[in-house]
């Protein structure tokens, strides 16, 4: 996934801008799935939105910081240009 995500920046963006669009979109790209992920478990489980959505919140925020920014850093570390 990283890998195609980074082909296609690279496709429209010369490299100098390819990492600074790549990071962003993977830090909001994986903080929206751990948000919508938290949504289907309150949803599946029947857990009420409003008592749980600063947990929704804050596992959406570790899910981009964790998964988006530090695997986008390993990942951009590994590749070879």
């Amino acid at each position: 996934m990283y890998r195609g995500l980074w082909n296609l920046i690279r496709k429209y963006t010369d490299g100098s801008h390819a990492v600074a669009l790549f990071l962003p979109v993977m830090i909001i790209g994986w903080t929206v799935a751990g948000v919508l992920a938290g949504l289907l478990v309150c949803a599946i489980t029947g857990t009420d939105l409003v008592l749980a959505l600063a947990d929704l919140i804050c596992a959406g925020g570790y899910a981009g910081l964790i998964l988006g920014l530090f695997g986008g850093c390993l990942f951009l570390y590994r590749i070879e240009e």
